[in-house]
């Protein structure tokens, strides 16, 4: 018999209005051909397509423009398969979190490990964005554990909003170039300072997020005396 597993999604991210009325759009347009695994299926091709084009690169900026596309074709994957599921009524919760939550760990490893590989940030600057951004997942994933709640967007800020700081600093790279701050000990590209300030606030947001539900937790379950 199957496990009931109740779970309250919650999304307050800063684009989730607009997403959301785009992902009611999209929804309604799927062809029944189409189903939430597919779309998953999906997400992984565009963080390919991110990877490729990030990597094709360092042989010309204009290959930016493609890494772009692989970000919205991964938006399009990674938002709509839940959102078709539940459209539907084809939901299956345990099964669909696993693999949604799988499957993403995959797809940042290829779009950040392309942006490393590129040569507009070093790789480890990639890297500890990767690393931050899987810090606050756990913190999420164990939050859902916790509270039954599954908060897409801690501090209003989600996948989505990472895409669309991706995608503003590669057009930002395509307009502008990119351009080596010396004075620094080390030289850096003003890449790896952007990414210097999002790991910082990424690392912020942990420690405030990790302080606020200690302390909520330690209120309603106080210590036995």
């Amino acid at each position: 018999m199957q496990q009931e597993f109740k779970t309250t999604r919650i999304n307050e991210s800063l684009f989730s209005g607009i997403e959301q009325r785009m992902l009611a759009a999209l929804v309604v347009r799927t062809p029944m051909t189409v189903k939430p695994d597919h779309l998953t299926g999906l997400g992984v091709v565009g963080a390919a397509v991110v990877f490729a084009g990030y990597c094709l690169s360092n042989l010309d900026v204009k290959w930016l423009w493609l890494a772009n596309v692989g970000i919205a074709i991964h938006w399009v994957g990674d938002s709509l398969d839940g959102t078709l599921a539940r459209h539907r009524s084809i939901e299956r919760p345990r099964y669909g979190f696993y693999l949604d939550q799988v499957i993403d760990t995959i797809g940042n490893l290829l779009m950040a490990a392309g942006l490393g590989l590129s040569p507009w940030v070093h790789f480890g600057s990639a890297m500890m964005v990767l690393a931050l951004y899987h810090m606050l997942s756990v913190q999420t994933y164990v939050r859902t554990i916790v509270d039954r709640e599954f908060h897409v967007a801690p501090g209003r800020l989600g996948p989505t909003e990472m895409r669309v700081g991706m995608i503003a600093m590669n057009i930002c790279i395509l307009v502008f170039g990119m351009q080596t701050v010396t004075t620094w000990p080390v030289p850096l590209e003003w890449g790896d300072l952007f990414l210097g300030v999002v790991v910082i606030g990424l690392f912020w947001l942990f420690l405030a997020q990790k302080i606020r539900h200690l302390n909520r937790l330690k209120i309603e379950e106080p210590a036995l005396r």
